[in-house]
């Protein structure tokens, strides 16, 4: 209750009555199965469409070899047919679903396809150069040294050596090295050509797994390369001085020793350093000043050197050095983006040269060694990081690919490679191994060529069991097989397509029995007559399951020609369809079967005479009519109670109860009083009579169609005295017009009289 210690205006919120319960989903499916990929651990993943299943489990799977096959395939009682599940996803997509939970059934004995990196430093081509050309363009620079570098040039194909040169002269921005010697050959960055310095290590460094178990990962390569995550500018030391910008005041003969430029603010030989750098066009010179005359200052540059014919009013600016002595430390601009161990590469013009970060206060950076050569405020410190590269070719020849920026290969960090990869990569792990350094002379690299190849990839189909079918219960998010849909609270509807075992088909009953807010479909054995599928059904007893029979003929594109599929796929995504369209009252019956063949798209052809036989035992027919198509035509549960012998009627109290148990979460603790029982009463009323409204129950007032009871009556004093809240709700539902009769007779003709 609200305070009132002071005068003033007090502003407050109250309830305004009962408060609304917002219908479950009932169209959400669950499914488990065997995929070419995908994820094995954590949750089932949602997947909208079929090309979404694709791009994140694979296509189609490949039938198994023909030993393997005729294991599970013939086998009455804990035999399936799992490699038909992608067909099955794809029957739940063409038939109306719109959303799948995916929980991938793998082998325990499955294994990753893994590759090991060695160390050494390579550079891609990164655009074509002709024969004879001196000049290189590559992917990047660092680790280079510079100036008389020795390179080997190599074809990304074969492997084979293409040249072996030094560097004459290098523009560390532009990525591009000279050549002191000719290409003897053309070099092609398509090809994957590259250039190598020194030779490679196999000290292990880095190994690289395929994210998920199975042979897929096969197909799986990965590339790392060293990056400049950031170029950071060199700050000036703060006893050079003050800038200027001037221009020629007098054209400069070219390789004339001195030249004349316009007095300007802040060019005054006597408060500036007897050597000033200046840069004039592109090219930097060590000057000296003289004393200006006639508003003119006198530049001479070194002996001997050489540069272009310069014309009047040529910009010249001054540049400035970072540091004025031997020394660790530097100024960086940004050095905020630094960090304790960093890797930076320094250029002073001729060389470059790779440090390591000791410690940062502002903007003075301490380095782990003296800062080479004479850097200028032009200059940029590159901070070194790791680009990881991966790409998967699926057999059809698709290619996935993905690229990871800016990781630290060491270091416990939210950046660290091994961290990053985890977390984002759809495609690869990595672990760091003992010979792993940030040196990028060293950086990791396959023993051949620079992308990486997994291999070793192992599905084990020949270990496949019926336990993996059913899974293990780790817990949340480490739950594998059946049990794994646990962690999914929308799943309304799961089937474990093509699996007729026993083991499997009752692990999934008894998790719909278990959670009591989802139904199951269950599939029989493919090829089966009508004695066969009785016989089939009499295992089952369960409000809880649907069964339908016989099995469905579609089209498998993998292979390009057709196939029997089991008909749990197609009946969740008609279920989902239904309950979209008209409501999950409405029975998922007399609907058209979509995604298999326009003619005999049903395995087996089921007569009126069949179902006379199978209706009553609650097994669901799939029939062809002329001019109506394949439809079902069935809509019974396993139960052996008539009160729950229709499916439409047992989803109905399943959305029922669970809409009721989320939309009333907000009664527990509350006091449990007259005012409480009127406010669940008004709430649980309003939702039934929007449901009635919809046409899901029975009656022609709301009267008729439920009740809802939470007083004295439906509570004894023990039962407020231990804390509950008993609430009692009577709904009407609407069953389904399974048998329609019209009765005709004959009537004699009555004479009228004028």
């Amino acid at each position: 209750m609200a305070e009132y210690l002071s005068p003033g205006v007090y502003i407050e919120e109250i309830d305004a009555g009962p408060r609304p319960i917002a219908g479950v989903s009932t169209s959400t499916a669950g499914m488990a199965g065997v995929t070419v990929r995908g994820p094995y651990t954590g949750k089932p993943k949602l997947v909208t469409n079929f090309l979404e299943f694709q791009n994140t489990f694979g296509g189609f799977l490949r039938e198994p070899d023909p030993l393997i096959r005729d294991t599970w395939a013939n086998d009455p009682a804990e035999g399936g047919r799992w490699w038909l599940f992608p067909l099955a996803v794809k029957g739940f997509f063409d038939n109306g679903g719109q959303r799948l939970y995916i929980k991938r059934v793998a082998s325990r004995q499955a294994s990753p396809s893994s590759g090991v990196l060695g160390h050494g430093l390579v550079s891609p081509v990164a655009r074509d150069a002709a024969k004879g050309a001196t000049r290189l363009e590559l992917g990047h620079l660092i680790g280079f040294s510079g100036v008389g570098q020795q390179i080997q040039l190599f074809r990304g194909d074969d492997q084979q050596s293409i040249h072996t040169a030094g560097v004459a002269a290098y523009d560390a921005t532009a990525r591009r090295i000279e050549l002191d010697a000719p290409l003897p050959a053309e070099v092609r960055a398509g090809r994957g050509d590259y250039v190598q310095i020194g030779t490679r290590n196999a000290e292990e460094t880095l190994e690289f797994a395929a994210v998920s178990p199975g042979s897929w990962g096969d197909g799986v390569q990965v590339r790392i390369q060293p990056m400049a995550s950031a170029a950071l500018p060199v700050l000036p030391d703060p006893q050079e001085g003050a800038l200027f910008v001037t221009r020629l005041a007098a054209d400069a003969a070219a390789d004339s020793e001195t030249v004349e430029v316009a007095a300007v603010t802040g060019l005054d030989p006597d408060e500036l350093p007897p050597d000033v750098w200046v840069q004039i066009g592109s090219s930097r010179f060590k000057v000296q000043l003289s004393q200006p005359a006639d508003g003119k200052v006198t530049l001479t540059l070194p002996s001997g050197t050489a540069h272009e014919a310069w014309r009047s009013g040529l910009l010249v600016r001054r540049v400035r050095r970072g540091t004025t002595s031997a020394g660790p430390t530097l100024r960086i601009g940004g050095a905020s983006r630094l960090y304790e161990g960093a890797v930076v590469q320094l250029d002073d013009g001729t060389h470059l040269t790779i440090r390591t970060v000791e410690s940062i206060a502002a903007d003075v950076v301490t380095l782990d060694g003296n800062v080479p050569g004479t850097l200028f405020e032009t200059d940029r410190l590159q901070l070194v990081e790791a680009q990881v590269d991966a790409r998967f070719t699926d057999p059809s020849g698709a290619v996935e690919t993905e690229t990871h920026r800016n990781l630290r290969l060491t270091g416990d960090t939210a950046a660290n490679l091994v961290t990053t990869l985890a977390v984002r990569s759809r495609l690869v792990r990595a672990t760091a191994l003992g010979a792993l350094s940030t040196d990028p002379a060293k950086f990791p690299l396959p023993a051949v060529g620079s992308w990486l190849t997994l291999g070793g990839g192992d599905d084990a189909y020949g270990s496949l069991s019926v336990a993996d079918f059913v899974g293990e219960d780790g817990g949340s998010g480490k739950r594998t097989g059946i049990n794994a849909l646990e962690d999914i609270d929308e799943v309304a509807v799961c089937a474990v397509p093509g699996m007729w075992s026993g083991t499997v088909e009752s692990a999934l009953v008894t998790h719909c029995e278990l959670l009591r807010d989802r139904f199951a479909i269950l599939d029989p054995q493919d090829g089966l007559d009508i004695e066969g599928v009785q016989a089939f059904r009499e295992r089952f007893d369960t409000k809880y399951a649907a069964l339908y029979h016989p099995w469905l003929v579609t089209r498998d594109l993998s292979v390009g020609r057709d196939a029997e599929v089991p008909p749990s796929g197609h009946m969740a995504g008609i279920y989902a369809r239904v309950d979209v369209e008209r409501g999950v009252h409405k029975a998922p019956a007399n609907t058209v079967i979509r995604g298999i063949r326009l003619t005999d798209g049903i395995a087996q052809d089921i007569t009126k005479r069949h179902q006379d036989v199978l209706n009553p035992k609650g097994i669901n027919a799939l029939r062809f009519f002329p001019g109506l198509g394949h439809r079902v035509w069935g809509a019974r549960t396993l139960s052996s109670d008539s009160s729950w012998k229709y499916v439409n009627v047992r989803r109905l109290f399943l959305y029922l109860e669970e809409s009721i148990e989320e939309g009333t979460q907000w009664v527990v603790f509350e006091p449990n009083d007259e005012a409480l029982w009127s406010l669940v009463r008004q709430t649980v009323t309003n939702f039934l009579t929007t449901v009635w409204r919809s046409g899901a129950l029975a009656g022609t007032t709301a009267d008729e169609a439920f009740f809802v009871a939470c007083d004295r009556t439906t509570m004894t004093e023990d039962d407020l005295a231990n804390g509950r809240l008993i609430c009692a709700i009577g709904v009407a539902p609407v069953f389904p017009a399974e048998f329609v009769i019209f009765r005709i007779q004959q009537k004699s003709r009555e004479t009228q009289l004028a």
